[in-house]
């Protein structure tokens, strides 16, 4: 049983922290009815929330190379998880946007650690394992949503369910990794580090690389706080419906996720991650202009598929080209490469009001364009 949940750690543990993370999205209705914000207001609490993390997570991404740090990764999710529960004592928008980036503390922490712990236990087919780490934040991704509605449904205070859930995340670290046992299993890990610490760095390819994670990330982040306005200004749907739709999204995205990741051990890591973005920058036209929901959903599947099935494959980039500091690599995949488009999704939210929400979302034809350009420019790591 002990074994089985060490196993699969790493996934469930990704996704108990990204119930946090995937829920402030789907908030955003709820406190923009609340709180009388506008859209810059709204995209500025995922830019708190995300700053922090994007300056955090290469340093501590660099620590875990140093040092083996696991309790981070129960005191990540539970900061982050805490966080969101306490929004439901704010009383004003300085409050929202304080436990917004304290919420980022908790990812910063938890994802560099979470992220070397497959790298350190998966030998064989790293790109399935990492996939299957991928699924486990996007199906948090996509249950968070789903548990945030309850706030329309029975107020503010049906946030203290994510306290609970930390809480029990906290019991089963506790059950599988604190024994005698467990030690043999560190030092698994250590010997497996440092034979990873002995590669060598591309750090040319590395700086390629983060503009197709950059491009990755502004497109996911941004699809991320607007498919909720986007089904509310242009579908017209009701606000309590919202999250479902950021939830169908994020659930497709875990299905994808998986997907990429076999997919890469197959065709290669470079191949899926430009098979992604090609797929992505003409469905994302249909989607931001359809008028209906059936159009709506239908083009939410391979615009899912562009944005979710690059996640597993380029963190596995970063580790390989970066092999001395697959730890700090982590901190700008897995970490970096999730908050870094919130740091232009305020940007995105000042164009809607400017314009409109349709226009706004134009911006991510160029982005992932960008991307796709930069993804020919690299090579296969060896």
């Amino acid at each position: 049983m002990k074994n089985t949940i060490r196993k699969y750690a790493p996934p469930i543990f990704h996704c108990i922290n990204d119930f946090g993370q995937g829920s402030l999205a789907a908030l955003i209705p709820f406190f923009i009815t609340n709180f009388g914000l506008n859209y810059y207001q709204s995209a500025s609490i995922i830019f708190c929330n995300t700053v922090v993390a994007s300056i955090a997570q290469p340093i501590l991404g660099y620590v875990a190379d140093r040092w083996r740090v696991p309790w981070f990764i129960p005191v990540g999710f539970t900061v982050t998880l805490v966080s969101i529960s306490a929004m439901a004592l704010a009383t004003n928008y300085e409050m929202i946007l304080a436990l917004s980036l304290l919420a980022g503390v908790g990812a910063a922490l938890f994802h560099p650690e979470a992220a070397l712990l497959v790298n350190r236990t998966q030998s064989h087919e790293i790109g399935n394992a990492m996939g299957r780490f991928a699924v486990g934040g996007s199906a948090g991704f996509a249950l968070g949503p789903l548990i945030a509605g309850g706030v329309y449904v029975f107020g503010a205070h049906f946030l203290w369910v994510f306290t609970a859930i930390a809480l029990l995340g906290v019991l089963m670290y506790i059950y599988a990794f604190t024994d005698k046992a467990d030690v043999t299993n560190a030092s698994d890990c250590e010997s497996h580090s440092k034979s990873v610490a002995i590669g060598t760095n591309d750090w040319v390819s590395f700086g390629k690389l983060f503009f197709v994670i950059a491009s990755r990330s502004i497109l996911f982040s941004v699809l991320s706080i607007f498919i909720p306005i986007l089904y509310i200004t242009v579908i017209n749907g009701e606000a309590g419906a919202s999250s479902l739709a950021l939830t169908m999204y994020f659930a497709m995205g875990a299905v994808l996720t998986y997907m990429g990741g076999a997919l890469s051990d197959k065709l290669g890591f470079l191949k899926t991650v430009r098979l992604g973005n090609i797929i992505f920058l003409p469905s994302v036209l249909v989607f931001i202009f359809v008028p209906n929901a059936w159009g709506f959903f239908g083009a939410m599947i391979p615009m899912a598929f562009g944005v979710f099935s690059q996640y597993g494959p380029i963190t596995v980039l970063g580790q390989k080209y970066l092999a001395k500091n697959a730890g700090f690599a982590s901190g700008i995949t897995l970490g970096l490469g999730i908050t870094l488009g919130g740091l232009v999704a305020p940007y995105i939210g000042h164009l809607a009001d400017i314009y409109d929400v349709q226009t706004a979302l134009m911006t991510l034809i160029p982005v992932g364009a960008l991307g796709l350009l930069m993804s020919f420019w690299l090579e296969e790591p060896k």
